[in-house]
């Protein structure tokens, strides 16, 4: 190296060392500075910045609820059992041998009190042609009035018994006539005379086929409180057995009067009001024999019962 080379070498030595403590003398400046802002000596180590927690670790998801156990199948409905076999039909009624005594045609008719009605008759029936019996069975308030029913046969009508009046209601009464071999056929009409137009009045009227001989007739008046039995009558063969119940209660409601024995309602008047009540109930007997009837009937009552048979001629 030459002498140039030298001088040059320790200027620029001079001059590193020159910025070296330049850099120093700024270091120096800036600490104090930095003291002085913080109240120390020297800058306070930064506090450790603490570890970042754990996130947590995910909660287990719920297990899945358990699928509910199927509901066990319903049990079969038991068979229903079966319906009970209807109970069988009671038998009918033995047919009445040819030529006994049966029921043909048959109809009650009637006014109340206070209705003017002259006669009273029935409509027109078809009865058998010959060979039949007719019975007519009347009850009126004015008993004066009874006399024998007529009809558009030319057939005459024969009072059996006496009248009899109502022990209850002193001026009303009943009666029953019969014509035993009677001529019938189309437009058959009976009829009761009416004196009194307005007289309450009831009018039975029955055939019996096959008949011509009536039993002699009997009559008997039961009070309220009693048994509602008619009187006895004998037959001495196959017969049809003809029963009025003419009731004696007042007229303040519908009346009922149900028969035993065997015997059945055909024809009945039991509404209330001013009227003279009756029904009537026949019965066919196959053998000779002693029959009667009770009745049994609402309100409590008593009542003028008549029965009668007719038998074959």
């Amino acid at each position: 190296m030459n002498d140039k080379e030298i001088v040059g070498f320790h200027a620029a030595a001079e001059v590193m060392q020159g910025r070296r403590t330049a850099m120093r003398q700024l270091w120096l400046l800036a600490t104090a500075t930095l003291a002085g802002c913080g109240g120390g000596s020297a800058a306070s180590p930064a506090a450790p910045v603490p570890a970042p927690a754990p996130a947590p670790a995910p909660a287990p998801a719920p297990a899945p609820a358990p699928a509910p156990a199927p509901a066990p199948a319903p049990a079969p409905a038991p068979a229903p059992a079966p319906a009970p076999a209807p109970a069988p039909a009671p038998a009918p009624a033995p047919a009445p041998a040819p030529g006994a005594p049966a029921l043909g045609v048959h109809q009650l008719v009637f006014n109340r009190d206070g209705v003017s009605v002259s006669p009273l008759s029935t409509s027109a029936l078809t009865t058998s042609a010959s060979g039949s019996t007719l019975l007519a069975c009347v009850g009126r308030g004015a008993v004066s009035a009874q006399s024998a029913p007529t009809d558009n046969k030319a057939n005459t009508f024969v009072q059996l018994g006496a009248t009899h009046v109502y022990t209850l209601w002193t001026s009303s009464g009943t009666a029953l006539y019969a014509c035993e071999q009677a001529t019938g056929g189309t437009g058959h009409v009976v009829t009761a005379a009416k004196p009194q137009p307005s007289d309450e009045t009831t009018l039975s009227v029955i055939e019996v086929t096959g008949g011509g001989l009536v039993r002699p007739a009997v009559w008997r008046e039961v009070l309220a409180g009693s048994p509602l039995t008619s009187a006895s009558i004998t037959t001495t063969g196959p017969a049809l057995l003809v029963a009025w119940w003419w009731g004696d209660a007042g007229v303040q409601s519908d009346k009922t009067a149900v028969p035993d024995s065997g015997f059945s309602v055909v024809d009945s008047v039991l509404a209330s009001g001013a009227l003279v009540q009756c029904a009537v109930a026949v019965r066919q007997v196959s053998v000779a024999g002693t029959y009667n009837v009770t009745w049994t009937a609402t309100p409590t009552q008593g009542a003028q019962l008549w029965i009668v048979a007719v038998q074959s001629a």
